[in-house]
């Protein structure tokens, strides 16, 4: 009996302080705020482990008493549980006791990560706080400057009113100024046409006076060129100026100087036959002019009378000799006559006439300008305008009275001189770089960086022939057969006006900047930018020459070289503004001319009379050169 009422005691004590640490712990686990208070729970709890531990290890160490040992049972104290029950007890609240601290470790983890994480924002709260007064700051600023730039506009809108009006203003006066001039010019017009036309009358009643006083003094005696009289057929000795020689004609050549070529050759070889009878011991000026075929005399004789009239029209003659387009040989010029800004910015363009008395010019100002040759200056005639770009190339028509230039506006534009009206080629898509005229008044061919060659025929301005090429052309010549254009692919090729391919290539060094043929179509001329010209012969397709020289480099790539009406000479600008002459029979430097300009000379003309050479370049400068 006393055995069962101990351990009733005990398993109700045993309850009992099970259920309060439950209770306790529910409570705390309610009550609790913060974690300090569970590392102060978990220290008690704690403290009550250790002390239960100490008491389960007290009770180990006592011996187990029996059932019959009455006196050992009466030492535990009343309401004890038993010992195993006690030990299970003991480890389960060990394992509890872990979970508590496992758990305790992971919040306080979390509590130092949530930490960190708060410091992070602060300091990103604080870096934001200072970019927005930041901002703020600069809004105002921006503010300030926009209320300025409102005033400012303001002030600026008014003026611009006011100088509207003025524009406005001076832009009637303009008006009203042009149409005087207009007025003045048509005025001026008239007067110097009326003017002209009555000392054309003048002229030629001098010349038919002097014609009949040649004419009585031919019927009187004959006068040879040794200063002879002779009876066989009346001849005159007619004595140029000092660019043409002598030639003593019979009169009968003199009569009919307007009938075909072999009337003219025939009177001539009677001359001839004249002067083979004379002396050899004295040799006459005359034979070199006649040895050099009818046409060319009868060129000459042409050029006698118009130099008559061009003295008789300008009222005073004024001791320059203008040049006609026969030319028996050409000497390298040696001087300086004449330089001039002739652009408001740089020159790419030059070209005489077939006269040799007007030369053209164009630049990237988007104008061409005719120039005349007077007493050895360059005096204005005429502005073209109606290009949208710099011009690149000029070329004269065969009878002079037509003027075609390439544009940088993707297009070539024709100028009638006697007219005044222009015609402008459009269809290619890039700049076009060369126009030429094909021996003809309206057949022309024009290449561009569209990579296209295209003929035109000039009555219709429209396009007749279109070539795509591989590579960008930078110029083209032309026959009536035949095409051959250059290349920055550093080929020279030759176009069949029979075919669409390509019937040859030459190839070079560097990209082709210009070419050059000659008019006698045997050979051709080109440059490239190694800094070399290379003389090619079309009836052998073979090189035969090659201009160098120390000092010489080709400025740009529309560089232009040429060679002389007679072919004896080529002509190339540098770009240290020096113009270069070699000889092109031997390929010697003939000479190098200096001193006037001061910039890359882009291209040079020479005159067909041989007297005059035009180089310009990129400084706005134009230089007249001659051997005079």
């Amino acid at each position: 009996m006393q055995g069962a009422e101990r351990r009733a005691r005990d398993r109700g004590g045993k309850t009992a302080w099970k259920t309060h640490i439950i209770r306790q712990l529910r409570h705390r686990d309610r009550a609790q705020h913060a974690f300090q208070e569970l590392i102060q729970s978990y220290n008690k709890l704690l403290e009550k482990s250790i002390f239960l531990k100490d008491l389960t290890e007290k009770i180990q160490t006592e011996p187990i008493l029996s059932p019959g040992s009455l006196h050992a049972a009466r030492i535990l104290p009343e309401g004890a549980p038993d010992p195993p029950t006690l030990q299970q007890e003991i480890s389960e609240l060990r394992v509890y006791n872990g979970e508590l601290a496992y758990q305790a470790c992971e919040l306080k983890k979390r509590v130092e990560e949530q930490d960190e994480e708060l410091k992070r924002q602060k300091c990103s709260l604080s870096f934001l706080s200072a970019r927005v007064e930041e901002h703020k700051h600069q809004g105002r600023c921006l503010e300030n400057e926009t209320a300025h730039m409102v005033c400012s506009n303001a002030d600026l809108k008014e003026d611009y009113d006011h100088l509207l009006a003025q524009r406005l203003l001076l832009e009637g006066k303009l008006h009203d100024a042009e149409e005087q001039e207009r007025e003045l010019l048509g005025d001026m017009t008239r007067k110097k046409a009326m003017e002209a036309e009555h000392q054309n009358i003048i002229n030629e009643r001098r010349k038919e006076e002097m014609l009949r006083r040649l004419v009585g003094k031919a019927l009187r005696k004959t006068v040879s060129a040794d200063g002879i009289e002779s009876s066989d057929s009346p001849q005159i000795l007619l004595f140029w100026p000092p660019a043409l020689p002598s030639v003593s004609v019979t009169l009968d050549v003199i009569q009919r100087r307007h009938t075909d070529v072999s009337d003219s050759s025939s009177s001539l070889e009677v001359s001839n036959s004249h002067e083979k009878e004379r002396p050899t011991s004295r040799k006459t000026r005359s034979q070199s002019l006649i040895s050099l075929g009818p046409s060319r005399v009868m060129g000459a004789l042409r050029s006698l009378f118009d130099f008559r009239r061009q003295q008789d029209d300008g009222g005073v003659d004024d001791g320059w000799y203008h040049p006609s387009s026969v030319c028996v040989i050409c000497c390298p010029p040696n001087r300086a006559l004449y330089s001039k800004e002739v652009h408001d910015s740089e020159v790419h363009a030059v070209k005489f006439s077939p006269n040799s008395r007007t030369v053209a010019t164009g630049g990237t100002d988007r104008v061409v300008k005719i120039w005349g040759i007077v007493a050895g200056q360059l005096h204005l005639q005429q502005v073209l305008q109606g290009s949208n770009g710099g011009i690149t190339s000029i070329d004269f028509d065969p009878s002079g009275a037509q003027v075609l230039a390439a544009s940088f506006d993707n297009s070539a534009h024709l100028w009638r001189l006697d007219s005044k009206s222009s015609d402008k080629l459009t269809g290619h898509t890039a700049k076009v770089t060369a126009a030429r005229f094909k021996m003809s008044s309206y057949r022309a061919v024009t290449c561009s960086m569209d990579r296209t060659v295209r003929e035109w025929d000039l009555h219709k301005a429209s396009c007749i022939r279109r070539i795509s090429v591989p590579s960008f052309c930078s110029d083209v010549v032309c026959s009536d057969s035949y095409m051959i254009s250059a290349h920055h692919d550093k080929k020279i090729r030759f176009w069949d006006s029979r075919s669409p391919d390509c019937s040859r290539e030459v190839t070079l060094e560097e990209k082709v900047t210009s070419l050059y043929m000659e008019p006698e179509q045997t050979q051709l001329l080109s440059c490239s930018r190694d800094d070399a010209l290379r003389l090619l012969d079309l009836r052998t397709m073979s090189e035969r020459l090659v201009f160098r020289a120390d000092g010489f480099k080709c400025g740009c790539d529309w560089t232009k070289a040429i060679l002389s009406p007679d072919a004896n000479y080529s002509i190339v600008g540098s770009s240290d503004g020096t113009v270069f002459i070699w000889n092109a029979q031997s390929g010697v430097l003939e000479r190098s001319l200096t001193g006037e300009h001061s910039a890359s000379v882009n291209a040079v003309a020479w005159s067909v009379s041989g007297d005059y050479v035009v180089s310009v370049d990129r400084g706005k400068k134009a230089v007249l050169w001659s051997e005079y």
